[in-house]
Order: C-alpha cells, then structure tokens, then sequence
C-alpha cells in the first residue's frame, strides 16, 4: 500500500475534511503528572483509590506517589528510563505507575504471571533499569534490571523535585505496551503524555467528571488501563479497585456497581458480551458505559439497549499504537437488521480516514484500511525503525494543530453516509483457502448475527490442502440445538459466498479468552476435534467408508458420521455433483445411474442412506424408471383459473407490489429500484420462520450486494412462506389480506440449479408460479411481470431454428435435458 506523500499532496475528499474538524480544547503540553498535581492541589481530601477494605484520598495518593519517585531517583532512574511494573491491579500498583512519571521515567506494566522467559526477554528489549513487583509476588529479572519490592518503594522520604516531572514534555514517552500482533513476536509501543491527555481533558462523552465513580476491569497489561487510570485521577474522581473474580461473575459485579456507586465503566467485549446476555440490567445505573477492545455483537448491545439501558453507551475502538481510544460511537439503537455495531466518530484531538490500496481516501461506503491520526498517535516501536516507518506515516490530512503521523491500523473499515466508521476485520485475518480469498472477521460477524448465537469465533485449522475454516459458537441457554449446525450453515450461505462457510461450526459453552478480555483465537484448533459422540457414529461397511472419504474431500470435513447430512456439513448442488462423480469412480458405478445419485442427493440423505442407494445400485436393483414428463400437460392451466374480477386500478406508480425471489441477486435489485422509483409497499415472499428474521435475511442479502437496505426496509411488508406450498403455506386469512392488498405481481422467485432433474425443481419452479397465477386472479386481477431465462429457448438451437424473436411460440423442450431450464419453460407457457 502506498502512502499519503507517494500519490498525493494535501488535497482531501470534502467528506474526509468535514468528518475530521477536530480541534485541541484541552492543554497540549501538560503532561500526565502535571494534571495529576493539579488535582491533588485543588482537592486533596477527596477520595482517588478506592478497594473493598481501604481507601486513599488525593493527598495520599500524591504524597505516596513523590515517596515512590524519591526511591526511584535514588535507583537512578531519570529522564525518559523504562521501569517495569510487574503488579497485578491495586492500589500499589496505581502509585508506582504514577511514581515512575513523576520520576521522570517511562513505565512499563508487566504481568507477573506471564512466563519468566517472556518477562526477562522483555525487560531486556526495553533496557528496564528498575522493575517494581508485589510484596508476594517477586519476579525474576535480567542481569541489567534491579528488582524493587513496592513496600520498600513508598517507604523512604518525600523530598520529591518537581523538575524531575515538570521539565517533561507532552509529547514524550509516558509509557512502553508489549503486545503480540499477528506475528506472534511481541513489540514495545511507545505512547506519549499527550495520548491519554486528550482522553481525559479533551471535549466530549468520554469525559469523566469529578463526581465519577470508575471501575477499572482491565489488566494493567492492556492499554484501557491507562484510560481508565489516568482520565479517572486527572479530573478528580475516584478509582474504584475490585477482584477479577468480582469482574468475571455477573452477580458479584452487579452487586460491586450496586453497591459501591459505580458511574462509569469499561468492559472488554468477551467481558460485556457475557455479562449482557446473562444479567443485561446490571448496567442500568452506570451514567457511562464503554465497551470494546473487539468486535461488538449487535445482539448483545440490543439487549442492553432494551432492558438495562445506561445513561450513555459508547462503543470504544482503538488500537494500542493510538494510545487506547480512536472513535467512539453513541449507542442509542440499533436496528434489528444490523449485523454489526459502529466504531463511530474520532475522540478528541484525533482524526480517522479510510485508505485505498494506492494510498487516496475512499468514498463512503467504500471498504478501506483505517488509517488514525492526531495527539493519540504512538511515538513507534521501540527499537524497531524499520517497523515504526512502515506503519507510521507522514499525516498531509489532519487539521494542523494535531497534525503529526498517521497510523496505519491493519484494520478494514467503511464510512457510511453520516460519517460514522463501520468496522470490517483485520487485514491481517484475511486468509486464503483453496485459492478464495476468506475475511475471517466477516464470517464471526455473520455468525454472530443469528438470533440463536450469544458470541462466535472462527479461523482455520490445518495445513496445506487440508486447510479449512473452523467455527466455535456459543448459543444462549435453553434454546434447542437440534439441527442448529445446519442452520447456521444455512445462514451463513444466505449472506456470504460457499467458500466463506466455516467446515465445521462447534457448538461450545464459552469462548477462550486472553488476560485482555479478548477472543483467544488461537486456542480454537483444540475445539476441532469432534466429541468423541461423533466418532462413535463410525461408518460401517466398504460402501459408507468410501463416502465417508468421498464426502470429506469434496465438502472439507474433519469427521463424517453414518447419521451426517449432505447440506449440514455444507453440501451444494455442484458440490452434489462433484460427490456423484467421485462415488462413480471409486465404487464403479455405470455413468447411466449418476442422475439416480443426484436425485438421492437433492433429498438430503444421511450418509447411510446414500450409501443404501448406491449399494441398490451396484447390486442391480435399479431405481423405477420415472416416465417422460410430458410438458404439454405440465403447461396446462388450472381449468377452473379465470380472469373475471375487476382488473385494479391503473396507475403510472403501483402502491403495492408482491414481489417473490427477493433475497436473490436480482431480487434485491428489484426492491430497491421499485422502492426508490416510488412504490408504496414491496410485498416479498421470503422464506422464514417470522417477520423479523425475514427482514433480518434480506437486510443480509441487500448488504452482500452492495445495498444499504436502512432507508427501505420500513417500507417493505415481508410474507413469511414458500414458494412449494399451495398459497405459499399462508393462512386462509392471510392469503385473502394479501391478495387485497397488492395490485402488481413481479415473480422472480426460482431455485436456480443446473445439476438437479425436473422432478425437484417443479414444485417451486412450476408450483409457485401456478400460485403466483392464482393470486393474480384473485378479488382483482392484477399485472402480472415474469422473470424467464433465456435458457428456454436453448433447444431451438440444437432444432436448426436460426432465429427466435418475441413473438416465437416456446418449443422444443424435448432437447432442453436440464431440469432447470425445462421447469422455467414450462412455467412462461403457464404464464403465456
């Protein structure tokens, strides 16, 4: 990817420049410990640290803090030296964090229960001088570090200079965060004062207030905690300190924010996806709600939204390189058909744009690498030159008083059209399977969109050929299980490509997380060993054994058991075809019996079925051979079908309009055309269970086409049924209202597929539109618009016919031989 300088000067699209008007209401140059004795000064007996049994008040804090730094220059720490703080959250650790930077140092958190290796490889990449640990928790140190007990730290006098912090800068280091990235290798971010000054000074909703009560949840090793810390003690209000077996329990939590006067919070997103499935209402008395540090699920957020609503809720995104926070989005509603939550608008003093491969700003809706920038930017990663130039860029776009670099995130988002900033995945979780080009964030977010799923996690498992994408879902409690892998195959297909279907979806009791609340990805390869349940449904016999492999080449399965499915473990028409093909080759099955195999396929046997069918077959026993269809009677209309009601009113711009076939590519297309063009109602059949989920699934589709479906769905009615069945499976009463209501049918509903015989595609093909018929007569008779394919007039060609127009009459469908193009024939002579 290029860089801003490489392909273009200053200029800026208009709606970059107008999304990213920040501007600087806070002191640029005051730096973490300035603001904190600012603080103390002005009210010295309020409460700054707070734990079940104790408390410290402001002026504690500040004199234990100037003890700590004494102790720390008598170490010989000064100007800009790192200094590790391997403690665990408490009020300990907070005074020496704040002990280091009055010192004058750079602060380092460790944690002290990471491996010693990593500890001491750390430390020595950082060139700690001095690292500060926990009464009973020593830790093992380089030759190069000296070790200090906290207790020994804030022991000695008080005779602090303030020169030693005051002669500082804003735009100097204040802390070193490890973090692991993608490449597994961990790598110091070094962040300045100024990056959580804008956070805790800066305009808007995140700006705590002296009377606050905040709740730190995060381990110190996460970057959140420094927000936490230092936007809570650098505008007066009280840190509250509490156990992470408190944080990890929804009832202890909410008797902690009960009981101790909570007013603000951050949760991780593993944190606040549990705690808002189990006890959403906990939140209810929070004046501040911030969640984030991952993707949100949009199920988990309307859950809050609806029974436990905080006076303001904020999605938080940010990457550590941008000093913990990049945007925030208030969370007032969410629709019922968004599949994903908005990272939203930049925070203070900091700005966000989405990047094109060539380096320019994209349009809005256009998907783009995000690119941060303003006070929040990291100063680089220390030591490391080469990677610090890679990823920070010279910023020409921000406005100029906080233009400094960009930071090039590796993350893939999109603006919509008010600004807000959607989040698409990690560049680097796309990955390549079978030569598709896979974004693995796209599929959890899919997956977590459905109704039944709590939280999702997917990545891919094994090597080489046997590379595929492997699914972890935890569903919520009491809903039925049955056939809900199969489901969610089918849901994900609905909204993403084949190749985008995760292999195998797990269905488990809770995700791994990291230390950071996060998704522990890399843990999810243990959950892709079936339980041994699924092992014991062996196949049994030469015929099962070899589907059984058959089956696990062609649909990329671990394990086939005898009872597996063909469409639950993700099979397809082509993938029916591949199947056939492949059993007629290892078993030797005649070529004449493959349309016997397919017709077995489209049924959805278990594989113990199939393998009876293709034993029947080897062993002679052919199937009934189905007469020819005789198309002429196939095309005939219903003799009771008239035309005599009243024809409706004609008008340039139908009102309400029936439409079937709406969540395929076309049909998509259709209803936001008929929409926009000015159509009252779009009417469309869609198969599912209620309204909502049928809202929710062409809502998907409309997305997967590149269609924003927010403006249009209030107008669309959906009709819950099927094609296949008589009045689309309607009630009496519902089928009456509907054929009263519309005045204008467009059919477009079909199953398209080139593999499967006539029999199996007439009920919907032919069937639904002898129904689609049938309501055009009914209480009024009403245009009818059919979508045909140019198909029907393949045989024609194979006739010696050189030249069809419209008005040719249909014919030869004798030479058609694929079912599909012979049901569609059949059904434009229904409409004809």
């Amino acid at each position: 990817m290029a860089t801003p300088g490489e392909t273009t000067p200053t200029s800026l699209p208009q709606h970059a420049h107008d999304w990213n008007q920040v501007s600087a209401t806070y002191s640029r140059t005051a730096t973490i410990p300035l603001l904190f004795a600012e603080q103390a000064d002005a009210r010295p007996e309020a409460t700054a640290v707070e734990w079940a049994d104790g408390a410290w008040t402001y002026q504690e804090l500040a004199a234990r803090v100037r003890r700590g730094a004494t102790a720390l220059r008598a170490h010989g720490i000064g100007a800009g030296d790192v200094v590790g703080v391997a403690m665990r959250r408490s009020p300990a650790a907070v005074a020496a964090i704040l002990a280091v930077l009055h010192a004058g140092g750079v602060y380092l958190p460790l944690g002290p229960d990471q491996p010693a290796d990593r500890l001491t490889g750390i430390m020595r990449d950082a060139g700690v001088r001095v690292a500060v640990h926990g009464a009973d928790e020593p830790v093992e140190v380089p030759d190069s570090t000296t070790a200090v007990c906290a207790d020994d730290l804030f022991g000695g006098p008080e005779d602090a200079d303030p020169r030693w912090w005051g002669e500082r800068a804003a735009d100097e280091a204040a802390y070193v965060i490890y973090t692991s990235g993608s490449t597994g290798a961990p790598k110091g971010v070094v962040c300045p004062h100024r990056g959580q000054t804008r956070l805790a000074r800066g305009a808007g909703e995140l700006r705590i207030r002296p009377d606050d009560r905040v709740l730190a949840t995060t381990d110190l090793t996460f970057d959140v905690s420094c927000f936490e810390i230092f936007a809570t003690l650098l505008n007066g209000a009280c840190l509250l300190l509490a156990q992470d077996s408190e944080l990890l329990d929804s009832k202890a939590l909410e008797n902690v924010v009960s009981g101790r006067g909570v007013s603000l919070m951050w949760l991780s997103a593993g944190l606040f996806h549990q705690h808002a499935h189990v006890a959403p209402h906990l939140f209810a008395g929070l004046r501040l709600l911030v969640a984030g540090g991952d993707v949100l699920s949009p199920r988990a957020v309307r859950a809050v939204l609806t029974e436990s609503r905080p006076a303001v809720f904020l999605n938080g995104y940010g990457p550590t390189e941008n000093s913990s926070l990049s945007t925030v989005c208030r969370l007032d509603e969410l629709s019922s058909q968004a599949e994903n939550v908005p990272i939203g608008t930049p925070v203070a003093g900091s700005t966000a744009y989405v990047v094109r491969e060539d380096g320019t700003v994209a349009a809005p809706g256009e998907t783009g690498e995000l690119w941060v920038g303003g006070d929040g930017v990291a100063l680089g990663y220390l030591g490391d030159l080469h990677r610090t130039a890679e990823h920070f860029v010279e910023d020409r776009w921000s406005p100029a008083d906080i233009r400094g670099r960009l930071y090039r995130t590796g993350d893939m988002a999109r603006w919509r059209e008010d600004g807000a900033l959607e989040f698409l995945g990690r560049r680097d979780r796309q990955v390549k399977i079978r030569g598709y080009r896979v974004e693995l964030d796209e599929v959890e977010s899919v997956l977590s969109a459905h109704p039944h799923v709590r939280q999702a996690a997917v990545d891919v498992v094994g090597e080489g050929a046997g590379q595929r994408l492997m699914a972890a879902v935890v569903v919520h409690s009491g809903r039925d299980q049955k056939d809900l892998t199969a489901h969610l195959h089918e849901h994900v297909r609905d909204r993403l490509p084949s190749y985008m279907t995760p292999t195998r979806i797990a269905l488990v009791d809770a995700l791994p997380l990291t230390s950071s609340g996060k998704v522990d990805r890399r843990s999810l390869s243990a959950l892709a060993t079936p339980a041994a349940s699924a092992r014991d449904d062996a196949p049994r016999g030469e015929v099962e054994e070899i589907l059984a492999s058959v089956w696990r080449d062609v649909l990329n399965a671990d394990m086939v058991g005898r009872d597996a499915h063909f469409f639950a473990l993700g099979g397809t028409s082509l993938r029916a075809t591949q199947v056939t093909a492949a059993v007629r080759e290892r078993l030797g099955v005649p070529a004449e019996f493959g349309r016997a195999m397919i017709r077995s396929l489209v049924a959805d046997p278990s594989l113990r079925d199939l393998a009876a069918t293709v034993q029947d077959l080897l062993d002679g026993h052919e199937e009934p051979i189905a007469p020819d269809t005789d198309f002429a009677i196939e095309s005939r209309l219903d003799p009771e079908l008239r035309y005599t009601a009243p024809a409706t009113v004609a008008a340039r711009v139908p009102r309400q309009v029936l439409l079937t076939g709406s969540t395929g590519f076309l049909g998509v297309y259709l209803v936001d055309r008929l929409l926009r063009d000015g159509v009252e109602r779009v009417h469309c059949l869609i198969r599912a269970g209620d309204s909502p989920r049928a809202l929710a699934r062409l809502a998907a589709r409309m997305r997967r086409y590149g269609l924003d479906p927010e403006p249009l769905l209030d107008r669309v009615v959906p009709v819950c049924g099927e094609l296949a069945e008589p009045h689309f499976g309607l009630s009496d009463e519902e089928w009456d209202r509907l054929a009263r209501e519309i005045d204008l049918i467009v059919h477009c509903g079909a199953r398209v597929n080139f593999a499967y015989p006539y029999h199996a595609l007439a009920p919907i093909n032919v069937g639904g539109t002898r129904t689609v018929l049938e309501l055009a007569g009914e209480h009024t008779t009403k245009p009818l618009h059919y979508i045909s394919t140019i198909a029907v007039i393949a045989g024609f060609g194979t006739a010696g016919v050189a030249h069809v127009d419209e008005n040719t009459p249909l014919d030869h469908v004798d030479r058609l031989s694929l079912g599909y193009p012979e049901t569609k024939w059949v059904a434009e002579n229904l409409v004809v």
